[in-house]
């Protein structure tokens, strides 16, 4: 900016030449970082973030816990889930009613969820109720009473997700997926965990996982807005003076084994069209490659122009089509997920494995690979001056072992990154493959 001030007409004459030749200008880093991060670890172990944002009249802060899928065993599969969404039912001071009565009273939005690598519990108000909002984010996180219904009701929702994962195809197809591609590692399993590990969870089960997820070592908070840091930080300190000392959580033992050949599973439902999940391995959003990997989805997911996404449902070869792309954090896979008309599946199966090896053999072209790189930054960042998107991405990377300021990083690999790089990221990565497809029942009538 300033040098165009300085010099004149001559970055417009660049810049008009560039739209003349049709060659896509190269992007610029879009990320700011904002105010300095404060950071401190108390005694307990746990890390607290403050960040001053004085560009809006909201706050907002996270508490983020290692916890979720590479967490649990198959005995605890899906409890997790349960705790999160429980965990918000009142506190030992306060009933659920007197929670969401303060909650209405400083225009404030508390909410819960878990993933595989960690759960968070966030609060975002307007400005001037900070103070009662790191109380009450304190109160809700170190005294959680989980009454007996809501962690009943929490399960019976968790049970009726977990059997959903088997009952719905292009669930099911998925988790056949999952368990061929991650076999011997927790996430061979679905984040929502398992029937047999839901069924018997009761409310002990429960305060047994908190007590062993909450505790210093294995939690984050951060706050994010427009306020003091100092005082907030001090503030902050005050409200989790009582968290339970402890060490971070280490992951359920167990890599998952690669694929020594590309793998087909199939099985047969009474339904009307195949379905059908095909995958390659995948780097985890904390490996050099991540950034790359962002790059191939969004190819592969844009809904306007994709080979798979867009032009699948266009020819009439298949329906409901997507990509998945998990955020684990070491490894990962990246699939495709699809209906077809039974005489169609062969069809549609023979492009996505075209699609996905060309990606090994030749770079996106300059356009494709310009307009890729531009929706990932813009859509990576598009939120990043709402406090309650940066504290909540602050917390999870922080807890996670990545860093707070993990998206500063990622922008600098992805501005180095050129289509070559992203063809070499494809090559590495896509080994072997799983497609795991179910049919309809065949007809007895028929061979």
């Amino acid at each position: 900016m300033v040098l165009g001030t300085l010099v004149g007409p001559g970055p417009v004459l660049a810049q008009d030449r560039s739209q003349l030749t049709g060659k896509p200008r190269p992007r610029v880093p879009i990320y700011d970082a904002g105010n300095p991060v404060q950071k401190k670890v108390l005694k307990s172990g746990l890390t607290i973030l403050v960040q001053e944002q004085r560009t809006s009249d909201r706050v907002a802060g996270a508490v983020a816990v290692r916890m979720g899928t590479i967490y649990e065993s198959d005995d605890d599969a899906g409890r997790g889930q349960v705790l999160i969404k429980s965990i918000l039912a009142g506190t030992q001071k306060k009933s659920s009613a007197e929670v969401a009565l303060r909650l209405l009273a400083a225009e404030a939005q508390l909410e819960s969820g878990a993933g595989p690598d960690l759960g968070q519990i966030s609060i975002s108000t307007k400005r001037e109720q900070v103070e009662a909002a790191i109380d009450l984010l304190a109160e809700v996180t170190l005294q959680p009473a989980f009454p007996d219904t809501a962690v009943d009701g929490m399960r019976q929702r968790a049970l009726t997700y977990a059997a959903d994962q088997d009952e719905n195809p292009v669930r099911a197809s998925y988790s056949m997926f999952l368990a061929s591609m991650y076999r011997g590692s927790p996430l061979q399993r679905s984040v929502a965990g398992t029937v047999s590990g839901l069924a018997g969870c009761r409310r002990k089960d429960v305060l047994e996982l908190y007590k062993k997820y909450f505790v210093g070592g294995n939690m984050v908070v951060c706050f994010v807005g427009n306020f003091d840091g100092k005082k907030v930080m001090a503030r902050l300190e005050k409200a989790f003076a009582a968290t339970p000392p402890g060490k971070a959580l280490v992951p359920i033992p167990g890599d998952a084994a690669p694929l020594a050949a590309d793998t087909t599973l199939t099985a047969e439902r009474d339904i009307l069209a195949p379905v059908m999940t095909l995958g390659y391995p995948a780097p985890g959003y904390m490996d050099p490659d991540y950034a790359a990997f962002k790059i191939i989805e969004s190819y592969l997911a844009s809904p306007d122009r994709s080979p798979i996404t867009y032009w699948l449902p266009q020819a009439g070869v298949a329906a409901s089509v997507g990509v998945l792309y998990p955020p684990y954090p070491k490894r990962s896979s990246l699939a495709v997920y699809l209906t077809a008309p039974p005489n169609q599946i062969a069809a549609a199966r023979d492009t996505v494995v075209s699609v996905l090896g060309r990606l090994k053999t030749q770079p996106l072209d300059d356009e494709e690979y310009a307009e890729q790189l531009k929706r990932v930054q813009e859509g990576t960042f598009a939120n990043q001056g709402d406090p309650l998107a940066r504290a909540r991405s602050m917390s999870q990377f922080e807890v996670a072992g990545a860093g707070y300021d993990f998206h500063r990083r990622f922008e600098q690999t992805l501005l180095g990154l050129n289509a070559e790089r992203v063809r070499a990221a494809a090559e590495h990565w896509f080994t072997h493959s799983c497609a795991s497809t179910i049919a309809p029942v065949k007809s007895e009538s028929k061979p």
